[in-house]
């Protein structure tokens, strides 16, 4: 039987982040939601067109998302991940897909990505979340983040 996609265990996300610029794995991260984009319409209908509007496509702009963890103020990459949100830091966001393996590298304030596993990103200004705390559950945190650029896909070919 046909594998029929890729499951989400085993997905890894690092920000880059900071001035130096650094780096850094953010573990037990819960979910990542990038958003969608939405476009303008450019309206693009003559005055003598007695039925029918025309538009044109205009900018793009980039959709709102969120990284959620489970926060551990023993977890140094939480405490990152919340100080950036806190600062309301522009960061990149990369996520490593679970089809390989392979971690980014950062040389002379260039991400390098491995060819060995799938990978999306993008560049968000993150935003402060609030802890929630809910009943049986552990103490979370859902990091709202404004997309700056469209999500990147490069996928692994086998």
């Amino acid at each position: 039987m046909a594998k029929k996609g890729v499951l989400s265990q085993g997905t890894q996300v690092w920000i880059l982040h900071g001035s130096p610029l650094t780096l850094t794995r953010i573990l037990c991260v819960k979910a990542i939601v990038w958003g969608d984009d939405s476009s303008t319409d450019i309206n693009s209908t003559c005055l003598d067109e007695p039925d029918t509007a025309t538009s044109e496509q205009g900018l793009n702009t980039p959709g709102d998302g969120s990284l959620q963890i489970d926060t551990d103020p023993k977890n140094a990459t939480h405490m990152i991940l919340l100080q950036a949100a806190q600062a309301k830091e522009e960061v990149g966001v990369y996520v490593g897909w679970s089809d390989g393996v392979g971690t980014p590298t950062l040389t002379s304030g260039t991400v390098e990505l491995p060819d060995t596993r799938s990978w999306s990103y993008a560049t968000a200004r993150l935003r402060k979340g609030s802890p929630v705390f809910d009943a049986d559950s552990l103490v979370n945190h859902t990091i709202p983040m404004k997309r700056q650029t469209e999500v990147i896909d490069e996928f692994k070919v086998v």
